[in-house]
């Protein structure tokens, strides 16, 4: 099987970005080394929040969890965010399974994303 990967940053506060990774096709043992390179790139830039889009990935194995945990403890070292996204109804039975989703964050599409973020951003009131 393989794993396409799409990558896109927004700027975020302070200086920092959000990366975006769309994965499509199959998350395992053998795709798993390609999201972890892609995932090196994005920590190299000031990458705090994370977001997994997860709506073309059609299988999910313990190696391709590993890979989106290690991911999420690194962004969480940078006082940032992992979320996820577009969830297929199997691969959120992953998560829910290995009980991961205590403390994930998943939006079932770009719209709710989008207005989620739009409050964490909004200036505090003077």
């Amino acid at each position: 099987m393989s794993l396409d990967i799409s990558v896109s940053f927004r700027p975020w506060k302070d200086g920092k970005q959000m990366a975006k990774l769309g994965l499509d096709g199959t998350l395992d043992t053998a795709t798993a080394p390609q999201l972890e390179k892609q995932l090196a790139s994005v920590f190299e830039g000031p990458t705090q929040i994370l977001v997994f889009d997860l709506g073309k990935l059609s299988f999910l194995s313990s190696g391709g969890v590993r890979v989106i945990l290690t991911a999420r403890k690194r962004v969480i070292e940078r006082n940032g965010s992992c979320m996820m996204s577009k969830l297929q109804p199997r691969i959120e039975k992953t998560f829910e399974i290995i009980k991961a989703l205590d403390g994930l964050q998943l939006f079932k599409d770009d719209e709710a994303l989008d207005a989620f973020l739009a409050v964490l951003q909004k200036p505090a009131a003077a």
